[in-house]
């Protein structure tokens, strides 16, 4: 079989192998397989649970019996996306790997260097009899890009270590030292309607940036939720609207770039194509800089029912007045956001009208005091909420020991100062600090490029590089 990677290097091979076995979220199935037959032929420890996690342990090399046990850690499940042209099956293809300028690509689809490079790692280590480091505790963990379901259901007893090195991270020479915790809050309003009166009309919001509400939450990019409910609640209080339905955006935790509306109004298709008109050329000079692509567009269609007057009113003044964006921002950290609020997804079914809104802290009571807020709100208006997929925060730790043999390890082999990077968004490592809050924590990883979208790059330099730190790292703890 004709290798694209170089095999004689572990971490390389190891990688390769990855990407012949189909580990989209929700279904590592055969990957958590695979490495338990890899433990069991290197004779390690190892445990698998039911949700597929595994956890491969193995003993300290000679002269490091003494010396405290780590954790590694890494998730082995990826983010699936491809181009439209790509005919390509994530639950059943290998992905097809080609380099171009020193980067390893996948053909019309995504990589999963996020996070399979941590994987291969770990796998390298675990196979190398003359590698040198204290007791190792290697986890793989599932569902973290759906949301660190597999972190969140690992038990404490698990693990000795209370000093961890997380691999899903970017930069060669960066290392994470916090991240925000999260909830979602779910509101929903039972959808009963009644005979449309009225001219109907279909309202599209389009053309935006979108972006991570983790990452991207502070670049002021449009919230096409937001943006349809300004719409609608200037038309229902020039004209009077009933809503029918609502839909907007595809994931909690990314910035909606799209929505649309359907609704009844007593004015005519001049009037209402007037007014929206307005909205985006208010809309248009709001977003200049932000969202230069901004559109809005308007066309009658057939309507036979929508919500009552009074049911309708509430949808759009809830939706108005839900807070959205960057709440807060660290006074110690620059460029640090430290709480926001995300209108991620609306949608409408039979039954109901939904609201998922997904929040961030970097503290917990951060994140309390905005659900609380949403509660609050949509009491008011008469939705009832309910919270899903909460994870921890990973506050910050200013006594990091294995942070300083980090910056001094890393300006040894790499000739590089070690760069401090703060996130708003979620990692497995507040999972981690919550489960032993004595636990100390870094990240380190390659550089990469545009991951989660089939333009994904590993740099092989750096997977090299980044390889040759982690050992030498080990080594001096």
């Amino acid at each position: 079989m004709e290798h694209i990677l170089n095999h004689e290097k572990a971490h390389q091979k190891y990688f390769e192998e990855m990407t012949a076995i189909p580990h989209g979220s929700y279904h590592e199935q055969a990957y958590s397989e695979y490495l338990v037959a890899f433990a069991k032929e290197h004779g390690l420890k190892w445990i698998q649970d039911d949700m597929y996690n595994v956890i491969v342990y193995k003993d300290a090399s000679a002269g490091y019996e003494d010396h405290a046990p780590i954790i590694l850690q890494a998730h082995t499940d990826m983010v699936c996306e491809k181009n439209k042209d790509t005919d390509f099956d994530f639950e059943k293809d290998a992905l097809q790997l080609y380099i171009e300028d020193g980067f390893l690509r996948a053909k019309g689809t995504t990589l999963g260097a996020d996070d399979g490079v941590g994987v291969a790692y770990m796998l390298a280590l675990l196979g190398d009899p003359h590698a040198k480091h204290p007791p190792l505790e290697c986890v793989f963990t599932v569902q973290e890009e759906v949301g660190l379901y597999g972190a969140m259901a690992l038990k404490k007893e698990y693990f000795q270590a209370k000093r961890m090195i997380n691999l899903d991270d970017g930069g060669e020479n960066a290392t994470c030292t916090t991240s925000a915790g999260g909830v979602n809050v779910i509101m929903r309003k039972e959808r009963i309607l009644v005979p449309a009166d009225g001219n109907g009309y279909q309202i599209d919001v389009f053309g935006l940036h979108g972006g991570h509400s983790g990452g991207e939450i502070d670049k002021e990019h449009g919230n096409a939720n937001k943006l349809l409910a300004r719409v609608l609640f200037t038309l229902n209080r020039r004209y009077g609207v009933q809503l029918s339905w609502m839909q907007g955006g595809i994931k909690d935790n990314a910035i909606p770039r799209e929505a649309s509306a359907a609704f009844v109004c007593q004015a005519d298709l001049e009037t209402v194509a007037a007014c929206v008109q307005e909205m985006k050329t208010i809309f248009a000079r709001e977003l200049e800089f932000s969202d230069a692509g901004v559109d809005l567009a308007v066309k009658e269609i057939a309507l036979d029912a929508v919500l009552c007057i009074e049911d309708s009113e509430e949808v759009i003044t809830l939706l108005m007045t839900l807070p959205n964006g960057l709440r807060h921002h660290s006074m110690s950290i620059e460029g640090l956001s430290t709480a926001s609020s995300n209108i991620g997804v609306v949608t409408t079914d039979e039954e109901a009208l939904t609201i998922n809104a997904s929040l961030r802290g970097a503290m917990e009571s951060y994140v309390d005091t905005l659900a609380m807020e949403m509660d609050a709100l949509a009491e008011v208006f008469g939705f009832h909420s309910e919270h899903e997929a909460r994870y921890p925060a990973w506050s910050y730790r200013a006594d990091s020991p294995m942070r300083e043999c980090l910056k001094t390890v890393c300006h040894r082999v790499l000739g590089k100062e070690l760069q401090l990077v703060a996130v708003h968004g979620g990692l497995e490592c507040g999972v981690f600090k919550a489960m032993d809050e004595d636990m100390d924590i870094v990240t380190m990883g390659p550089k990469m490029q545009d991951i989660h979208t089939p333009q994904e790059a590993l740099d092989l330099a750096s997977f090299d590089a980044t390889f040759t730190l982690l050992k030498a790292y080990l080594e001096e703890l």
